[in-house]
């Protein structure tokens, strides 16, 4: 009904518009409520299969809680299962690296048991002996510098040892002095620097580098001046004399600077200025030391040295002198100059083989200095080492490393020993020329005590030799 409105049942009568009203109301109540009741009664239904489900719900989250409870049990045993599986293999795998590194370290050092066996029982021995052979070489480097050969070996072996027997202290029988003080590499180094191959040389050489005090060197053919200043080459050498103008300049400027100085061809005096040098009468000042030279105090670094030569071939020096300097007989020897003048002749008439027996001579001082080298920084680590050695990867790093140089060292050893001996037997053929060249130059300068007008230098004589050399090529060309 369209007329069926609020508003025109306002118009005619207001009880009338609010019965309309109610109606309407109604009318719209039992529409909505027609759709309402049957979702109540789906929403009872429902809500009885949600609780149902609820417990359902319930039920199955207490089974679930006891079936995670009872996984998290297992998971913790798994967990530990697999901790304990993963420390048994990190210990299976620390267990076989100790074993390559136990098998490593036995196979490296079962080469070295024998030597080491034997040298530890060589060296309780020498413990027992050493103080009778430090006191001969004390007492060599401290008073055997200004004799010959001759008058050394009767220093120690007739006078020396026999009071050693007196007073029952323990030494080395036979004692080589040479080997005692330095090793075999060094000697080598030396002779590539100029220094004569013969037992007298060598010990000079010694005194001049161990002797506690300061050496001079009794030189007249200026070998050991040569032989110094190729030994100091590298190490800025400062020449000077008592004569120089700059004497006490240069002196000064190698104890400040730790230089090495060479005061060459002085007489039987010394400039008082040097005393304190001599008697190493340092003050420390600091850290530091200083020397009075003359009126002033000058720094003493380290790395100076001192070495004084005269060319006066017998000079007689105080008391004094000789206490406060090692004075050293470095006149040269029969048998030093018959091998200096056999590599004379053999750099004349064989170069190449001279200069192979060189390079031979270089290798074998490289080497065993690597050998020797390498024997100590094993020993070291053997001997530094904390806990167990097969730990210590390091150590068994340095042992392959040493066992493989020192194999490859020892071959090479082992050839230049064979090329040495071929080396040496072809210089042989050559020696009675250098052997007549050495007595010759002894009988030559012996002449100047018929008269002084015969002296003869060394240089001069050496000189004289290779021009005879000379004009036999010459002549051999010639022909």
């Amino acid at each position: 009904m369209d007329d069926y409105t609020f508003e025109n049942a306002k118009k005619v009568c207001g009880n009338v518009a609010g019965l309309l009203s109610w109606t309407q109301a109604m009318a719209a109540f039992f529409s909505i409520n027609k759709e309402v009741l049957p979702l109540k009664a789906n929403l009872a239904v429902q809500e009885n299969r949600l609780q149902v489900a609820n417990k359902q719900l319930g039920m199955a989250q207490a089974q679930l809680d006891d079936k995670q409870a009872e996984l998290d049990t297992v998971q913790a045993k798994f967990d530990a299962a697999m901790k304990e599986k993963m420390d048994l293999l990190e210990d299976a795998e620390t267990c076989r690296r100790k074993m390559e590194a136990a098998s490593a370290l036995i196979d490296g050092l079962s080469g070295e048991r024998i030597r080491w066996t034997d040298q530890c029982k060589e060296f309780k021995a020498q413990i027992n002996r050493l103080v009778g052979d430090v006191l001969l070489a004390t007492g060599f480097l401290s008073y055997s510098g200004p004799f010959n050969q001759t008058f050394r070996d009767i220093l120690i072996k007739v006078i020396w040892e026999v009071e050693l027997q007196k007073r029952k202290i323990p030494y080395t029988d036979g004692i080589n002095i040479i080997m005692f003080l330095v090793d075999q590499p060094t000697i080598s180094e030396w002779n590539l620097q100029g220094l004569p191959s013969d037992d007298l040389s060598v010990q000079n050489g010694i005194i001049v580098t161990k002797a506690a005090r300061y050496p001079l060197l009794i030189d007249p053919q200026t070998q050991g001046k040569t032989w110094i200043k190729k030994k100091e080459k590298n190490t800025d050498l400062q020449v000077t004399s008592l004569n120089h103008k700059y004497f006490r300049n240069h002196l000064e400027d190698a104890l400040s600077l730790g230089r090495p100085l060479l005061l060459e061809d002085v007489g039987e005096e010394l400039d008082p200025a040097l005393d304190n040098v001599l008697e190493k009468n340092f003050i420390k000042s600091g850290t530091t030391y200083k020397v009075k030279v003359g009126d002033k105090e000058t720094d003493i670094m380290p790395g100076f040295m001192f070495y004084i030569t005269t060319k006066l071939p017998n000079p007689a020096y105080t008391p004094e002198i000789s206490a406060k300097t090692s004075i050293i007989d470095f006149t040269v020897t029969i048998k030093g100059l018959e091998n200096q003048l056999l590599g004379r002749v053999i750099l004349t008439e064989k170069q190449e083989l001279e200069a192979e027996r060189v390079q031979l001579i270089e290798e074998v001082t490289a080497n065993k200095r690597k050998m020797k080298e390498l024997e100590n920084n094993l020993l070291f680590k053997l001997s530094t080492t904390k806990g167990s050695l097969v730990d210590d990867e390091s150590l068994i790093g340095v042992l392959q490393i040493t066992k493989s140089t020192a194999t490859e060292v020892s071959e090479k050893l082992h050839v230049a020993a064979e090329t040495e001996i071929k080396i040496n037997t072809a210089q042989e053929e050559y020696r009675p020329a250098a052997t007549r060249g050495s007595i010759l130059y002894f009988l030559i300068t012996e002449m100047s005590m018929v008269n002084m007008m015969y002296q003869t230098s060394l240089a001069q004589f050496l000189k004289l030799f290779d021009q005879s050399m000379a004009r036999f090529l010459l002549l051999l060309m010639q022909c």
